[in-house]
């Protein structure tokens, strides 16, 4: 069982990397949604307008807030995984269907920003890239586990 976990260390900790980086994106988004001078975009970016504009919210929720779930959630997952390696499997398969869900609302979302807001914000490119980061680390983690249990 151990040897397991040793086998899959590098993504263990690419994996956690990506939901602390995520979670801080997102924390800080959902911050800036309600006190906007403490956002900073750089050179090129267009941040304030994309935060300002009606895709920022679902209703009264900011969508910078369901990233924050979204990240406590794969954190939770993941502190499952390392604790229970015997349910790896299903963890990471849930890890899989929540970031495909997600990378398909940031699409959506990024969409938004190139072809109807007409402004890009970087943090939310930061975000789009560490969901798309972690999808492809659980698939391979999946695989990874997958092929453990053939060869047991």
């Amino acid at each position: 069982m151990t040897e397991r976990l040793r086998r899959s260390d590098g993504l263990e900790i690419a994996s956690l990397g990506g939901i602390i980086v995520g979670l801080g994106v997102a924390s800080y988004l959902t911050i800036v949604h309600y006190q906007d001078d403490l956002l900073v975009c750089g050179v090129g970016g267009d941040c304030h307008t994309v935060q300002s504009s009606e895709y920022a919210t679902i209703g009264p929720i900011p969508v910078a807030l369901l990233g924050v779930g979204l990240m406590l959630a794969l954190l939770g997952l993941w502190i499952a995984r390392y604790l229970r390696p015997g349910y790896a499997g299903e963890m990471t398969a849930l890890s899989i269907g929540a970031l495909v869900v997600a990378v398909a609302m940031e699409g959506y979302l990024t969409y938004a920003e190139l072809f109807v807001i007409d402004a890009i914000c970087q943090w939310c490119v930061v975000f789009a890239a560490v969901l798309l980061t972690l999808l492809g680390v659980e698939i391979i983690r999946f695989w990874k586990v997958e092929d453990d249990f053939e060869e047991s």
